[in-house]
């Protein structure tokens, strides 16, 4: 749209479809792209946003007639941790709710139809209003993914941006909270996970 060079990186998604591995962790150096892929990775695999499809016409994957079924197909929960750097647990972990909590509002028309229980719309409306325990938040990209998968009837793609940007600024302060809860947040959302279809870190 700005008339901008875009490098055509587009042959990751058929790496990311065609991987062995259901989790792909990419790390590499700042300003290296990462979150211009994982924003590349996200419109593809959208199934709310059908309109992106024409967004890869030019591009190489749009050859790759298989791949290109998986196009505007998958629930998608993209979430970026970059700007939680506070000094204690306390403002970090409000803020890592203040994130969960908007991801979960772009979800919202599930508690309008029967696809959650009572206790399920209870626990999705306390994330929302950022009144839920911990352990929920915890839970919640697992949680999430279960009921997306309820209602689409499609496995979700799970795209996290920065995760270590936290970890980082915990280093030497609150390392053990932080540490404690991504690892609870990441591995119920990636390991043995059977609501999700790819997961990119």
């Amino acid at each position: 749209e700005a008339n901008a060079y875009f490098v055509d990186k587009s042959l990751l998604i058929k790496e990311v479809i065609e991987a062995s591995g259901q989790i792909l962790l990419l790390p590499r150096p700042r300003r290296f792209g990462k979150t211009m892929n994982l924003s590349m990775l996200r419109y593809f695999f959208d199934l709310s946003m059908p309109e992106n499809k024409k967004l890869y016409k030019d591009l190489k994957i749009w050859q790759e007639k298989e791949i290109m079924t998986h196009c505007c197909r998958y629930p998608v929960i993209f979430m970026s941790f970059k700007d939680i750097k506070a000094r204690t647990w306390e403002k970090s972990f409000a803020q890592i709710k203040e994130i969960i909590s908007e991801l979960f509002q772009n979800y919202s028309y599930l508690l309008e139809t029967d696809t959650l229980t009572e206790k399920e719309k209870s626990d999705f409306k306390n994330i929302i209003e950022e009144t839920a325990e911990e352990a929920k938040f915890e839970s919640s990209l697992k949680n999430l993914s279960e009921y997306l998968y309820r209602y689409h009837k499609e496995r979700a793609v799970i795209l996290i941006d920065e995760y270590d940007t936290p970890i980082h600024s915990a280093y030497g302060k609150f390392y053990e909270d932080v540490i404690s809860f991504m690892r609870n947040l990441l591995s119920g959302a990636f390991k043995d996970n059977s609501y999700l279809y790819k997961g990119v870190i």
